[in-house]
């Protein structure tokens, strides 16, 4: 084809009605909704300390404790071990810690919870509770259900929303307290409520917030620990989402 076949003016309808369908998309096909459908859209359901980074160990690190209602059937010191383990100890693709350029620190403190006086118990985030039953907490059938629930809702001016200081995990010996990949499992899908993700949604993108493993009907993740659909909603959370 020459030259001046291409430089045949166009006709002035032409660029207006393309601009016209360009609005009308924009205006009629939604926005991508990947990882949206975790999200808890009520930011007091995450932890404010998320938000930001401290360097090495300091006050915007996620400490964590743990309490054993019932050391007889799961001693403190086991308990930790295992939180630990399941949080911060295996490969770096199956863990919490780390995530969103480590503004998730994890920790854990040296001694159960109840441990500490009134004032350094404060400094510490996050706290696992492992009993036979937390039906008080968290409802339903007794020894059941595993849960979170959010505490000391403190404004967070750098993302213009309130958030909270704190986060209580209740555990039961039967499914979260468990010192295997099940209870593996529970404790990582608690630990992202803990982090502003949330159960409902349909089974994509996988994630161990619907999964068949913690009660959901999802069998495309079958893993004891966060997907990465997981990580990058938390970090959605992270950044004001």
């Amino acid at each position: 084809m020459t030259g001046k076949a291409a430089l045949q003016p166009v006709p002035a309808w032409i660029p207006a009605f393309w601009l016209i369908a360009l609005v009308l998309t924009f205006i009629v096909v939604p926005a991508s909704s990947a990882h949206a459908s975790d999200l808890n859209p009520d930011p007091r359901r995450h932890i404010n300390s998320m938000h930001f980074a401290s360097a090495g160990y300091g006050g915007q690190d996620e400490q964590f404790c743990v309490e054993s209602h019932d050391t007889g059937k799961l001693s403190n010191s086991a308990a930790r071990s295992f939180l630990n383990q399941t949080l911060v100890g295996l490969e770096d693709y199956k863990i919490w810690d780390g995530t969103g350029g480590w503004r998730i620190d994890l920790r854990a403190a040296q001694y159960n919870c109840t441990a500490y006086d009134p004032a350094t118990r404060a400094t510490i985030e996050i706290e696992a509770h492992y009993a036979w039953d937390w039906s008080g907490k968290c409802g339903g059938s007794t020894g059941y259900y595993n849960c979170v629930v959010h505490d000391k809702p403190v404004w967070n001016p750098t993302y213009g929303h309130t958030d909270s200081r704190w986060a209580y995990v209740y555990l039961v010996f039967s499914s979260g307290g468990e010192l295997s990949s099940k209870g593996r499992a529970f404790i990582n899908h608690e630990i992202g409520h803990v982090f502003g993700l949330q159960d409902a949604g349909d089974c994509y993108p996988p994630s161990i917030m619907h999964s068949a493993l913690v009660g959901y009907g999802c069998t495309n993740w079958m893993n004891p620990y966060p997907s990465s659909a997981d990580f990058s909603s938390v970090v959605s959370v992270m950044n004001g989402a």
